[in-house]
């Protein structure tokens, strides 16, 4: 914290105590000779001698105590005044000194754009905050366990003495406020006590704590028992909420911006993949529908009989690029996950696919917990998405089957089709083959789960996907708001 540098003022209590004895004395041999010019005046004789000369000696001793007397109680009174201004000079100072602190971490804060940047600040603070030689800050990851994010003033080997002697562990719950600790053993590099800062916000769970690691247990906020004073706790207290809540939302902004990523990845590959698709089909198709045109045009004389022949296979091809167009405007259309829910849109976009593949399909939607996360919504609708393109494209199918539900702790999608079936394993050794597949295994393994290809020639397929509920839990705020690709 900055140091007062304003001037003390002259000690006026100081300076009436170090003149009353002189003035006492004074006033006391002025009082002693006044009485013997009165009486030597006057002519008045005291009734014996001893009277007469102990009456000057009484009335200057009575002079000199009563001056020294005020002199005292005004002394006093300077002191009490002194001292109650100065605590409450001290109080505007530390009071002022906080909020400079609460304005400086308030301004690095707003300032810190990554999670790195709150805590190379937050590991700094022990040092002002409360004079601390050395500081750890403990956050808490997603999974609940707690690690050392930050530390400064000591050593690996020196921060892990430190904490041993502190009886500090990692597997063990912050406090709810700040808190003291007594160190049970020596502590390196003459440390002496430590403080233990929550990093909590409100009611909310915490998200670590700052282990403040002081030279003197007993800080100038402290009373006389090294306890902490309500204001310095107060203070700490507001101090671990803000830098909570910094915590908080650096790892909220860094999950956004990771799933901003992640789904301009998913529309990226979605696009490539529509665009491979119109280049490898229809446009293909339209280019050699167009060299058979200039070979019209001589048949046109030569063999116009041929030209019959010709039409029913344009037509017959026409209808497959109108089927593969409408596959392709059909999956760009947008997910309505926001206006029907997770269950209605995946209804409503599988009904429509089978109509438009002329489909005998079969719904099981019935086993959908009610709350799954809109990340594992999302992924398990592109699951089906491409698991049906597939089929639409190879299979020449007739009944489809689609059944979402939850088995062993996850999420499990069955695609299954009655189609001319595959061998995976001769596929999988082709050079650009059921990239679409592969496509699914790796979005699969992305998200922690797995894929599964059943099929053989001649007897359809079955895509089984599985997703872990867990993954999906722990990532169920990295989207604060729904958006649809």
């Amino acid at each position: 914290m900055p140091v007062d540098k304003t001037p003390n003022p002259p000690d006026i209590a100081a300076a009436l105590r170090s003149v009353r004895w002189l003035l006492a004395a004074i006033i006391g041999l002025i009082f002693a000779l006044t009485r013997l010019g009165e009486t030597a005046l006057v002519g008045l004789r005291p009734t014996t001698p001893l009277i007469s000369a102990l009456d000057p000696l009484f009335w200057g001793l009575l002079a000199a105590v009563a001056v020294w007397g005020v002199l005292s109680w005004a002394a006093g009174q300077e002191q009490r005044y002194r001292t109650a201004e100065r605590r409450m000079l001290d109080e505007v100072q530390l009071a002022h000194q906080r909020l400079q602190v609460l304005y400086e971490l308030n301004q690095r804060i707003a300032s810190s754009a990554t999670l790195d940047e709150v805590l190379d600040y937050a590991v700094t603070l022990p040092h002002e905050l409360v004079g601390a030689r050395a500081a750890a800050v403990i956050l808490f990851d997603e999974q609940g366990r707690a690690f050392i994010a930050r530390s400064s003033g000591l050593t690996e080997e020196q921060l892990t003495a430190a904490r041993s002697a502190a009886g500090l562990r990692l597997d063990q719950p912050p406090p709810r406020k700040p808190e003291t600790l007594t160190p049970r053993g020596a502590m390196p590099a003459d440390l002496r006590g430590c403080l233990i800062l929550p990093l909590v916000e409100g009611n909310d769970a915490p998200v670590g704590w700052i282990e403040c690691y002081l030279s003197d247990p007993r800080d100038p906020a402290s009373d006389a028992s090294g306890a902490l004073t309500p204001e310095l706790t107060s203070l700490l207290i507001t101090v671990g909420g803000e830098i909570a809540e910094a915590v908080q939302g650096s790892r909220r902004r860094a999950r956004e911006i990771a799933s901003l990523v992640a789904l301009e990845q998913a529309i990226t590959t979605e696009r490539t993949r529509i665009a491979r698709d119109l280049h490898d089909g229809v446009a293909q198709s339209l280019a050699f529908l167009r060299m058979r045109v200039a070979l019209w045009e001589d048949w046109l004389e030569q063999e116009p009989e041929r030209l019959r022949e010709e039409f029913d296979a344009l037509k017959v091809n026409l209808r497959r690029q109108i089927e593969e167009l409408r596959r392709a405007i059909f999956a760009l259309r947008p997910i309505e996950l926001s206006q029907l829910g997770f269950a209605g849109a995946l209804r409503r976009f599988v009904s429509e696919f089978a109509d438009q593949q002329d489909w005998d399909l079969e719904l099981e939607l019935s086993d959908l917990p009610p709350d799954l996360p809109y990340a594992l919504e999302l992924a398990a609708f592109r699951f089906v998405q491409e698991a049906l393109n597939n089929a639409a494209k190879h299979a020449n199918a007739r009944h489809v089957v689609v059944a979402l539900r939850v088995v062993d702790g996850g999420l499990g999608i069955v695609v299954r089709d009655d189609g001319v079936g595959f061998d995976p394993g001769a596929q999988g050794e082709l050079p650009g083959a059921r990239l679409g597949l592969r496509q699914m295994r790796e979005r699969a393994a992305a998200l922690d789960g797995r894929l599964t290809i059943l099929s053989r020639p001649g007897q359809g397929a079955e895509v089984r996907v599985w997703l872990p509920l867990r993954y999906a839990r722990e990532s169920a705020g990295v989207a604060g708001e729904r958006v649809a690709p």
